[in-house]
């Protein structure tokens, strides 16, 4: 049961976000089981915020979202030459990663991940490879982050 220190419109509210996001099988179960965590949990206890957020998270990704593939080596390597000089390292591996998926596209290959100190040109090469692909560009700077676990995202 709620606590009385829980808002129960707030509750509701997140059910209903939670509800409309339209989920996977998987991800729903997921949600079943923390909302009721969340609903037996008090308000003070420190892993309630936690378990808030992410279930605000879960509730804001968009799943029915995606954009369709568009793998095409030669206009990324056109794209890539074009727009930067020199890193011949870098675009192989990044060509590397669109030859394995336009062979396999089903598999769930890993992202991209830049890495590197301020100002050698992460950002816009990740532009580039998403203009040559068509894709939305997202860009996540995870400065100041120590721990890996937040990254792979098992602490929620």
């Amino acid at each position: 049961e709620l606590s009385e220190a829980e808002d129960p419109s707030e509750f509701a509210d997140l059910t209903h976000k939670l509800q409309e996001a339209n989920l996977p099988d998987e991800a729903q179960q997921v949600v079943d089981r923390e909302l009721q965590r969340l609903k037996q949990m008090s308000p003070s206890q420190a892993e309630h915020a936690v378990l808030l957020n992410y279930l605000e998270w879960l509730a804001a990704i968009p799943w029915e979202k995606s954009s369709s593939d568009n793998t095409h080596i030669l206009k990324a390597e056109e794209v890539l030459e074009r727009e930067h000089f020199g890193l011949p390292k870098v675009k192989r591996r990044i060509y590397e990663h669109l030859a394995v998926h336009s062979l396999k596209p089903d598999s769930h290959a890993p992202i991209l991940c830049l890495i590197g100190p301020p100002g050698v040109g992460k950002t816009s090469l990740g532009r580039s490879v998403a203009a040559a692909l068509r894709r939305s560009f997202h860009r996540l700077s995870l400065g100041g982050v120590s721990d890996a676990a937040e990254i792979r995202g098992h602490r929620r």
